[in-house]
C-alpha cells in the first residue's frame, strides 16, 4: 500500500514546533486565526462566547484592539486583549499601572501560575489556553494560513470583499467614490460649524493639527490647537518663541539640567530660557503627559517632530499664504508651504535624546501632506462642491500605509486597493466604508448590511 501524503508529510517535512517555552508570538497567531474552543472558560468558572478575537497590534500597547465577547447574561462586552506565556506576566510587565492597557477586558495567557490565587471578579477576564485550543499544538502549527501581509495589518479579510471585487471596475469606483463624497460631507459640515464658531484661521489650525496627529495623537494635538490657538502664536516672531509655548504647553519641553546630550542642550536651554518666564500665566492649560502616545508612532512620525512642524506653519510669513491657499483651493501652493517645512534640529531627530535619524527627514512626509489636502484644504476651501470634486481628481492617490493597508486587506482581501480604481476620493471612500462597518466593532463583520448594499447594486 504506498504511503499518503499526509504520512509523509508528518514525517519528513519542515515544521514549526513549539520549543521547550512557548512563545507570545504562537499565542498571538493562534488567538488570531480564532483557533481556540468557543465559548472559552475564564479562570473564574465563567463562560464567554468569543465573537471577535480583535485587531491584532504591532505597535506598543496591547496585543488585540477591540475584541468582543457574549457573557453568560447574553450581554456583548468588547475591548482590548493582552496575550502571555504566564499568568504573573501582567504584573510583570507594569500593565496594571500603564494607561495604555486600561481597556484590556482579557488577558489570556497559557497556562496560570501555581501561586495564581486572586479570582475575585474582575474587569479583566482571565483566561487559560492550554485546554482550550480548537486541536493540539502541533497540529495547529502547521495548519496557521494567514498571510504575512493579513498579520501585519492585523485584519483578515471580511465577508464582503468577494462581492466587492466581482463589480465591474468602474461600479466598484463609483461606490467607493460615493463614501469618499459622504466623507468630504461629513468634513466640511465640522469645518463650517468650526469657522462659525472659532473662525478661519483656528478652524484651518484646528484641523492641522488633528491631520498631524494621525490617529493616535489625534485627540491631543487638537487639544494642544484648542489650548495655544494660532492667534497667540502670529505675533511671536521668532520660531524658538512659538515652539518654547507650545512644547511646554504640550508639556513635553524636555529639562536641560538632566537632559545631558550636547546636540540638544543648547535648543532646550533657549527653549527654557522663554518657557519659564510665561509658564505661570499657562500653566492651568498645560497638557497631562498620560495624553500623549508616544511609544506607539515610527520616530519619523514623533509627536515632538510635529509639533516643529506646527512651529514653522504658524510663522507670520508662511500663514497667511498657507491660509489663501487654503481658501482659493490652491492645492499646489498648499502642497508647496508643507514639502518646505524645515527645522534645523528636528530635521534630523526624533527626540530630545539627541539620536540622530538614519537620513535627513521632513517633518510633513509626502504622503501626509497628500492627506492633509482632504482633511484641511477640501473641508474649508471656499470653492464649491462641483469645482473641489474637480480639482480633488487631479490630486495623488497617497500610499498604501496604516489604515489602507487594513482597510484593504478587510474589504477585499488585498494588501493595496486594485489598481484600476485607484483615485484620491476612492481611497477616502475606503476609509469612510471600513470606519462605517468595519472600525466601530471588531465583529462588525458577522452583521454587516455592506454585503447586501452591494447585492441590491
Amino acid at each position: 500500500m504506498p504511503i499518503t501524503y499526509r504520512k509523509w508529510v508528518k514525517g519528513h517535512g519542515l515544521r514549526e514546533e513549539p520549543g521547550p517555552i512557548l512563545s507570545e508570538s504562537i499565542l498571538q497567531r493562534i488567538w488570531f486565526e480564532f483557533l481556540v474552543q468557543n465559548p472559552l472558560t475564564t479562570l473564574q468558572g465563567e463562560l464567554i462566547t468569543l465573537k471577535h478575537p480583535g485587531i491584532w497590534n504591532h505597535r506598543p500597547g496591547p496585543d488585540f484592539l477591540r475584541a468582543s465577547f457574549l457573557t453568560p447574561d447574553g450581554r456583548t462586552l468588547s475591548g482590548d486583549v493582552e496575550i502571555h506565556r504566564h499568568s504573573s506576566d501582567w504584573d510583570a510587565h507594569g500593565h496594571g499601572t500603564d494607561p495604555a492597557y486600561q481597556n484590556v477586558v482579557l488577558h489570556v495567557f497559557w497556562q496560570a501560575d501555581p501561586s495564581l490565587s486572586d479570582l475575585t471578579p474582575s474587569p479583566i477576564r482571565q483566561i487559560a489556553l492550554a485546554h482550550q485550543l480548537a486541536a493540539p499544538l502541533t497540529e495547529l502549527i502547521s495548519l496557521f494560513r494567514a498571510s504575512p501581509t493579513e498579520i501585519h495589518s492585523g485584519e483578515k479579510p471580511g465577508r464582503c470583499h468577494t462581492a466587492l471585487l466581482s463589480l465591474q471596475p468602474e461600479e466598484l469606483q463609483k461606490v467607493l467614490e460615493e463614501a469618499g463624497s459622504h466623507r468630504l460631507q461629513q468634513r466640511r459640515i465640522l469645518s463650517t460649524a468650526r469657522v462659525s464658531a472659532h473662525g478661519f484661521d483656528q478652524a484651518i489650525w484646528l484641523a492641522l493639527a488633528e491631520g498631524l496627529g494621525f490617529s493616535e495623537n489625534r485627540e491631543a494635538f487638537a487639544t494642544l490647537a484648542r489650548a495655544v490657538p494660532i492667534q497667540n502664536l502670529l505675533p511671536l516672531s521668532h520660531s524658538s518663541l512659538r515652539a518654547s509655548l507650545l512644547y511646554g504647553v504640550a508639556g513635553l519641553l524636555g529639562d536641560p539640567t538632566t537632559n545631558t546630550t550636547p546636540r540638544a542642550q543648547p535648543f532646550l536651554k533657549e527653549l527654557w530660557g522663554h518657557w519659564w518666564k510665561i509658564r505661570s500665566s499657562w500653566n492651568e492649560q498645560i497638557l497631562p503627559s498620560p495624553l500623549w502616545k508616544m511609544g506607539s508612532t515610527r520616530p519619523n512620525n514623533s509627536p515632538l517632530r510635529r509639533i516643529a512642524a506646527l512651529t514653522h506653519l504658524s510663522s507670520a510669513q508662511i500663514w497667511p499664504r498657507l491660509v489663501e491657499s487654503i481658501r482659493q483651493g490652491d492645492s499646489h501652493t498648499f502642497l508647496q508651504i508643507l514639502k518646505s517645512v524645515s527645522d534645523p534640529f528636528w530635521d534630523h531627530h526624533a527626540g530630545w535624546d539627541g539620536r540622530i535619524l538614519p537620513n535627513r527627514c521632513r517633518l510633513i512626509g509626502l504622503e501626509r501632506a497628500h492627506a492633509l489636502l482632504f482633511q484641511v484644504l477640501a473641508p474649508l476651501t471656499e470653492r464649491s462642491g462641483s469645482e473641489l470634486h474637480k480639482i480633488i481628481s487631479t490630486w495623488p492617490v497617497g500610499g498604501d500605509a496604516g489604515l489602507i493597508r487594513s482597510a484593504s486587506i478587510r474589504l477585499f482581501g488585498l494588501p493595496f486597493p486594485p489598481p484600476e480604481i485607484r483615485s484620491h476620493l476612492a481611497r477616502e471612500g475606503l476609509l469612510q466604508i471600513y470606519k462605517d462597518f468595519c472600525r466601530s466593532k471588531a465583529d462588525a463583520c458577522q452583521q454587516c448590511s455592506m454585503p447586501e448594499f452591494l447585492k441590491q447594486r
